[in-house]
């Protein structure tokens, strides 16, 4: 009882002491005392002399030109009385504010700033305001005007290192300010995008209701509206209702005249919230987390675009590196290249990611090539390496209408490329209209565990309104009451750069060595046998051997065996050819097979087909994801009679390799490798080749 009065007699005192102090442009920091009668003349003295919690410091109408900085006390707040109390600065030191408000972490501000316009003499000051270390400071209804390197910075630490605080700032806000032109992008200290406001170190900030505009500098020169601030580091922020306009972007790439952003936010952990803002320019957010919070991040009901479509590549919302828990919703995207990107990068996760009820309007650029961005791309990006190794799961995109631009449109509406590993997409009830290569691309494909396409209504796309997939289909695919009409724009339709050449540029780079050199065997296998060269059963064990190898290492213990067979023949054929007789002639020659002969081959083959094809259906996760029992099966009974019918030179051989080639080209092209299959029908044309080689040199005579 006693502790709760002498903290209710300590409340009064400290209320008793607290008051108003003013400074006046015809105030005396010499003479004055700060009161209405006697005020000061410059903010730097009200605020160095002021320093009793719930102190204000009124600032009269008038215009003031500070020299010196000015530390502002916790608990004391400043005021003015409207857009006529105008703080000057005539401080020019880099890393310098004219109001500081810096203390230990952890330390309750209990502040606020308000009704001040703050002027940087056209770029001469390098912040205007520095927050560090403080909670509960509130800034609003202030003005920011042509600050050189930034406006306004609330920082969780006071020490400006890169990494999270270990006392987070709490409650601080950010509210009715006007921000133009106080953020620097390619200045003299780095090419580095600074923000005309910065938070780092934040848990539950709100900044709303702000106009912010950063377009005034050449292009190249322009920061970013809201940038994260020692690595970011924000939980629970809420981002709301403020007009956000960034300078068009002019590079040819990003980090090219600088970037596209108009926020910038750096390891969110969770409950961060972007609604209701009119955005010019890009939302980019690097690395986000659940924490304790429902969600990671949620993005909803804004508007963002540009006026008119630009000829450069203008983004929408880009997330960078791992983001797990993202909620993007009934967002208007419109006159961008790019919808809604992510860049995961190298061991980086996508997890949880929900898109649902946006608009995505007049989609593309200005001019271009044809490479004219997406409604939703994810590639892996390039800050930590261009590797494939992120993993993608739990993605729906549900509800969303998706419309190109109508010149110029971007190849694909959406696209998932350079994954690791992805599971659990589903894509459900969006209307996907004019893209000009096709509506979905997946590259590589093969690397989907589960795809549902479901109720989209594919109006107008190229590749007849159907999916592309690259490098393999995804294993488990459910393509279920997609409606599809309309003609594919102008300029669409069969594209030989994306459904022949990338399809084959990105198949050929993914196959590693040791497959490469088991593909070059077999070609081997065939040029040496056109020539009856004893070498060619070496490059088929070969071929075998390699093939074995791989399969097994990527857990295909069934077709590990199925190639593993092919050493037999080879063994055996590499013996046979070898023969000679007392006079140096080759035992085996050339011929037909004789009835009984290739009576035994068809009873051979058909036996391998029927064991093949019932293993193929009955233990298909023995082998290949994606396998094709029927026609698997040919390839596999047709490669095995051809090797075994070449041991003794058969005619029939050639017949038998003509037939597997054509079945591993229908195969191939059914499963999405287009590389493959090219390479069977080089193999087919070799056969044919060979087959007339041989016909010329045989024996004539039935065996």
């Amino acid at each position: 009882m006693r502790s709760i009065f002498c903290f209710i007699l300590l409340l009064l005192f400290s209320q008793v002491h607290a008051q108003t102090f003013y400074i006046s442009a015809t105030g005396s920091d010499a003479v004055g005392n700060g009161s209405a009668n006697s005020p000061w003349r410059t903010l730097a003295k009200a605020c160095n002399t002021v320093t009793q919690a719930g102190s204000i410091i009124h600032v009269k109408a008038g215009i003031y030109t500070e020299t010196e900085q000015a530390q502002l006390a916790p608990g004391v707040s400043i005021e003015g009385e409207d857009s006529s109390s105008v703080i000057r600065s005539a401080i020019r030191d880099d890393w310098k504010e004219i109001l500081s408000l810096r203390s230990e972490e952890g330390t309750n501000g209990n502040q606020y700033i308000a009704n001040i316009v703050f002027d940087g003499q056209d770029l001469s000051t390098f912040w205007a305001v520095y927050v560090g270390g403080r909670s509960h400071v509130s800034i609003h209804d202030c003005r920011f005007l042509n600050f050189k390197d930034r406006g306004v910075i609330f920082a969780g630490r006071n020490d400006d290192k890169a990494e999270a605080p270990a006392v987070y700032a709490k409650g601080n806000r950010f509210f009715n300010n006007i921000l133009l032109n106080c953020a620097a992008y390619n200045t003299p200290n780095g090419v580095y995008g600074r923000g005309c406001l910065n938070i780092g170190g934040q848990d539950s900030m709100l900044i709303y209701n702000n106009r912010m505009q950063q377009n005034q500098r050449p292009n190249g020169y322009n920061g970013y509206l809201i940038k994260y601030h020692n690595d970011g580091y924000l939980k629970d922020v809420k981002i709301f209702n403020n007009t956000l306009i960034k300078i068009p972007f002019a590079g040819n790439y990003g980090g090219d005249n600088g970037w596209d952003f108009a926020i910038e936010c750096w390891n969110v952990e969770g409950g961060m919230e972007i609604y209701g803002n009119t955005i010019q320019g890009a939302i980019d957010i690097v690395t986000t987390t659940r924490g304790m919070y429902k969600y990671g991040v949620w993005i909803h009901d804004n508007r963002i675009g540009q006026p008119v479509l630009n000829s450069h590549f203008e983004s929408g919302i880009i997330f960078e590196v791992s983001n797990e828990s993202v909620i993007v919703e009934n967002n208007t995207l419109q006159k961008v290249s790019g919808g809604i990107l992510f860049y995961p990068q190298e061991n980086t996760v996508l997890s949880d990611i929900i898109i649902r009820n946006n608009r995505f309007e007049q989609i593309g650029r200005q001019s271009g090539n044809g490479n004219n961005g997406n409604g939703i791309h994810i590639s892996a990006g390039s800050l930590h390496g261009n590797t494939n190794r992120y993993t993608l799961s739990n993605l729906l995109v549900q509800n969303n209408r998706f419309i190109a631009a109508e010149n110029n449109a971007p190849f694909y509406g959406i696209e998932i490329t350079g994954a690791a590993a992805a599971n659990g997409i589903h894509i459900k009830k969006n209307t996907i209209q004019g893209f000009t290569a096709a509506w979905l691309v997946a590259n590589p494909a093969n690397v989907i565990d589960s795809l549902v396409l479901e109720e989209n209504i594919l109006s107008g796309n190229g590749h007849g309104n159907e999916p592309l997939f690259m490098v393999g289909a995804p294993a488990h695919l459910l393509s279920n009451k997609n409606s599809k009409s309309g003609a594919a724009p102008p300029g669409a339709g069969f594209n030989i750069r994306e459904q022949v050449l990338r399809p084959i540029y990105y198949e050929a780079r993914s196959i590693n060595p040791m497959q490469a050199i088991a593909l070059l065997s077999l070609l081997l296998f065939l040029l040496f046998a056109r020539k009856e060269i004893k070498y060619a059963f070496p490059a088929i064990g070969l071929y075998a051997g390699l093939s074995a190898l791989t399969s097994y290492l990527d857990e295909q213990v069934g077709r590990a065996l199925l190639y593993g067979s092919l050493f037999i023949p080879a063994v055996y054929g590499w013996i046979a050819w070898r023969k000679r007789d007392r006079k140096g002639h080759r035992v085996v020659r050339i011929g037909y097979s004789s009835g009984k002969a290739l009576q035994m081959q068809l009873a051979g083959f058909g036996i391998a087909y029927v064991l093949l094809f019932v293993a193929f259906r009955m233990a298909d996760h023995y082998f290949t994801t994606g396998i094709i029992p029927w026609i698997d099966a040919f390839f596999f009974a047709a490669l095995l009679t051809a090797t075994g019918t070449m041991c003794f030179k058969r005619m029939e051989c050639w017949y038998w390799i003509a037939g597997a080639c054509a079945a591993g080209i229908a195969s191939y092209l059914m499963k999405h490798y287009l590389f493959n299959s090219c390479y069977y029908a080089l193999l087919l044309i070799v056969s044919v080749w060979a087959f007339f080689k041989w016909k010329k040199r045989m024996t004539r005579v039935r065996v």
